[in-house]
């Protein structure tokens, strides 16, 4: 049967060599003939892409900062030359440390100091001894302790 209008002659008539029947390429043979190995490469590269993307958000949803224990700073002042202090609030579900740390204006750091933290929230205030004059003070980070055994 022809595949077009094109394939028939004037009169009606299919056209001797049309994709219908005296052995031009029909079927799944011609496909091959036609796209080699395309299919099969595009269905492989689909493949590949669906795996990266799940081993992407695995690894991002892993290797983030999912320590546990969350912490907000309330406020933070220069006491002194030599000191400065912070109070912040904690959240966690079991005893954590963190670390404070104050920093100059040119962001280096001049005091730090760790803190022991209990379970539950937390209201922290502490002082933090420098070498020079801080111009911040934050809370550098929050870690739950685990347990010895």
């Amino acid at each position: 049967m022809p595949e077009s209008p094109s394939d028939l002659t004037p009169d009606g008539a299919e056209r001797h060599g049309a994709a219908g029947g005296d052995g031009g390429d029909s079927g799944p043979r011609a496909l091959g003939k036609r796209h080699g190995a395309r299919p099969f490469f595009f269905v492989l590269g689909l493949i590949a892409a669906g795996v990266f993307t799940v081993g992407w958000g695995f690894a991002l949803m892993s290797y983030g900062e999912h320590t546990g224990v969350a912490n907000q700073t309330i406020a933070w002042s220069i006491e002194s030359d030599d000191e400065a202090s912070i109070t912040f609030q904690t959240n966690s579900g079991g005893p954590a440390v963190c670390v404070v740390r104050a920093t100059d204006a040119q962001h280096v750091e001049v005091g730090q100091r760790r803190i022991d933290v209990g379970a539950g929230t937390q209201d922290v205030t502490a002082t933090i001894e420098t070498v020079r004059r801080a111009a911040m003070v934050e809370v550098a980070s929050c870690r739950e302790q685990g347990t010895a055994k």
